[in-house]
């Protein structure tokens, strides 16, 4: 009898710890923005370090970060410094850790779509005190290694995700980018003024992917092209 309990209760110990183990793998946290970002920063900082004497660099989030990088605007390379999930405010922190060894001959910037999460009530006072002051302390950095930036607008975000993203904000923010260029200094520009449906910050119907990303990144490089090159013509 002792033979059969002893098997029978070590099954049943190794069924516990199955289930407990699958519990643990439901309940684990997703994978950490600022830890993909120190991994990512690791890839950006190696192509700057080996970035040609001429190139136009990109700033920003995932808008930024999933523009193909074969791509010569302005007849020149790209590096590409997007970092997925990231506020304005860690950017800011992200862009003060990389070296600029070579001068790009323009920046780009597009930022906010994290910052305009329902949860953190982006059109409070405090939170947009916050963006704006972020995004300055990013387009300072950018002027600091080129002499010509361009923020552009936030793009539109998707119906689908209206739960989750205050769509309003869209147009708050992207006002508050353009009023920030004209104090500063920067270029502003709306490169995704078409996938735009009027003025409610939502996206047309088939402009994005997924309700957040767009559905074809490099038209939209297309028409950031003119202001990224400076005279509105390719270099």
């Amino acid at each position: 009898m002792r033979r059969l309990v002893a098997p029978a209760v070590a099954a049943l110990l190794i069924f516990a710890a199955g289930i407990i183990a699958g519990l643990a793998l439901r309940r684990a946290p997703p994978t950490d923005a600022r830890s993909y970002a120190t991994m990512r920063l690791v890839a950006v900082q190696v192509a700057l370090d080996e970035a040609p004497p001429e190139y136009d660099f990109l700033a920003g989030d995932s808008q930024t970060e999933l523009q193909p990088g074969d791509q010569q605007p302005c007849g020149l390379p790209l590096v590409n410094g997007g970092v997925s999930g990231a506020t304005s405010s860690a950017y800011a922190d992200y862009l003060a850790r990389l070296a600029f060894p070579v001068r790009p001959k323009a920046a780009s910037l597009t930022i906010g779509t994290n910052d305009i999460l329902l949860k953190n009530r982006p059109r409070g006072d405090d939170a947009a005190a916050r963006f704006e002051g972020a995004a300055e302390r990013i387009v300072r950095s950018l002027q600091g290694v080129t002499g010509h930036v361009v923020v552009t607008a936030l793009p539109p975000v998707g119906r689908e995700i209206a739960a989750l993203v205050d769509a309003g904000a869209v147009g708050d923010y992207s006002t508050r980018l353009k009023a920030l260029c004209g104090r500063l200094g920067c270029t502003y520009a709306d490169p995704y003024a078409t996938l735009r449906d009027g003025d409610t910050g939502f996206a047309k119907p088939g402009a994005l992917r997924d309700g957040l990303h767009l559905a074809g990144f490099r038209p939209a490089m297309r028409a950031l092209t003119p202001a990224l090159c400076g005279d509105g013509n390719p270099r």
